[in-house]
């Protein structure tokens, strides 16, 4: 542990706060001696606390419709998988479909294409995102396996928080070449698959679930007041923050649950039944 490189990445936006980050540089950051790197779409603004602590600061292009990113490198076979699963968000921010499925696999893309070289200095590679509100430390790994935060699986497995060593880099991220692949087509337009079920046959099929692991959760979701979102809706139940809001409340109570034990958890789970209104009078710890 002692000698293990770790590198933090960020993807997506720079969401959150400094409230928020500052329980990751405490409970994440700090107890793995971690590097940190950002991977955002382009923002002019870089006065936060990201910014100054990351090692890396890497920028993708925003898109209105991000085909234009995967047509630069994949087939229409993926905009068949897309279009098919557009209900289910695993086409995301390409033309209307919803969710934000094919950005988060776009990022995850970009990352393997253009980074590698950094990446592979390292010994593991913890992914995650800028909105993690830490409420403890976060469990200290071996670095052996493909550690994935427990819940939020939507029937597959969830993207939100993986943990591994840089040998697995290609098996980890590799997805849009899975999606693409023509000797997956008929198998895959036979699926429903949301981003989640998406990584679990792309996981599935190149045996890295064998190496799949749950970590404990010691995080949840969150989002200031008024932030922009590409596609989920907060709770409207703040915590003891004046600013801050809970995404998913399954994430907050396992987060609490671990913490605390399960009658907290039991607690919650009634009061945020009581106050069922989004924006009502704020709940929680």
């Amino acid at each position: 542990m002692i000698n293990t490189k770790t590198l933090v990445i960020l993807l997506g936006t720079a969401r959150g706060g400094e409230e928020t980050w500052n329980t990751m540089y405490k409970n994440l950051i700090e107890p793995y001696s971690a590097d940190l790197a950002l991977l955002f779409g382009k923002n002019s603004d870089k006065s936060s606390s990201l910014y100054k602590k990351a090692k890396f600061i890497w920028e993708i292009n925003e898109y209105s419709d991000w085909w234009d990113y995967f047509k630069k490198y994949f087939s229409n076979r993926l905009y068949d998988i897309f279009k098919k699963n557009e209900i289910e968000g695993l086409g995301g921010g390409i033309n209307n479909f919803r969710g934000s499925g094919a950005i988060i696999f776009a990022f995850r893309h970009f990352l393997k294409n253009n980074f590698k070289n950094e990446l592979i200095k390292y010994d593991r590679i913890i992914l995650t995102r800028s909105d993690f509100y830490y409420i403890d430390c976060h469990p200290l790994l071996k670095n052996d396996l493909f550690y994935i935060v427990e819940g939020e699986r939507y029937g597959g497995l969830t993207d939100r928080h993986h943990i591994f060593p840089t040998s697995m880099i290609d098996n980890v991220l590799g997805i849009n070449e899975f999606l693409d692949d023509k000797n997956n087509y008929k198998y895959l337009l036979s699926k429903n698959l949301n981003p989640e079920r998406a990584l679990y046959e792309f996981y599935k099929h190149n045996k890295l679930i064998k190496k799949i692991k749950y970590c404990k959760r010691v995080q949840f979701t969150v989002s200031k007041k008024n932030e922009s979102k590409r596609w989920s809706y907060t709770k409207g139940y703040m915590f003891n923050s004046k600013s801050l809001l809970i995404k998913y409340q399954k994430e907050y109570y396992k987060a609490l649950r671990n913490k605390y034990g399960i009658l907290v958890g039991l607690i919650l789970r009634f009061i945020f039944h009581f106050f069922k209104k989004k924006n009502e009078k704020p709940t929680g710890i």
